[in-house]
């Protein structure tokens, strides 16, 4: 009998637990939904803050859903790598070239990384691989303080597409040496 007590009041326990979480959800929804209700009220009553707030969120959706991931690095290396081959040595652009070799350097060599922070992405080099067990590399007093962080990034991936890399890019058939030395000469 005692036994059967002692199930019915685990049951009950349960079953209070089970309610009391229930309601934390439903609270946390009614919340949500009164808030959600709020600014479409504000939107039809033309208050600026809940227009701000609305192209807040959408601009985040955005960003978000166009963060390019680390396949996209991969992809946009390997056809800038392929557009400057195109392009004969004598009127490829020196930078260009030199940025992409150096990417491409760092990533066989395993130190090219790819972090997205959710509405970017951001591309650094580190010193060592990650799988490299050396003392070198482990140790916190020969790396990189973390207040120095930013000196290791090269690349901000953001809307798709990775700014720096793409404004090297932009001009990647044109040599201006070339033209400084037609010029000199004239």
């Amino acid at each position: 009998m005692a036994a059967n007590g002692a199930k019915a009041a685990q049951q009950v326990a349960k079953v209070g637990r089970i309610r009391r979480i229930g309601q934390y959800f439903g609270n946390i929804l009614n919340d949500y939904k009164m808030v959600a209700q709020e600014t479409f009220q504000d939107i039809a009553d033309g208050s600026i803050k809940a227009s701000v707030y609305l192209t807040s969120l959408v601009a985040a959706g955005i960003l978000i859903k166009s963060n390019p991931s680390e396949a996209d690095l991969e992809n946009a290396l390997l056809e800038s790598a392929h557009e400057l081959s195109l392009v004969g040595t004598t009127i490829r652009n020196k930078e260009s070239d030199a940025h992409i070799d150096n990417m491409r350097s760092a990533h066989r060599d395993g130190k090219l990384h790819h972090t997205s922070l959710g509405l970017f992405s951001l591309v650094w080099v580190s010193e060592h691989r990650d799988e490299l067990d050396l003392y070198e590399a482990k140790c916190k007093h020969t790396n990189v303080p973390w207040y120095q962080w930013h000196k290791q990034v090269i690349d901000v991936g953001v809307l798709g597409k990775f700014v720096h890399m793409s404004r090297k890019m932009q001009d990647f058939d044109v040599n201006e040496d070339e033209w400084k030395d037609k010029t000199s000469s004239s």
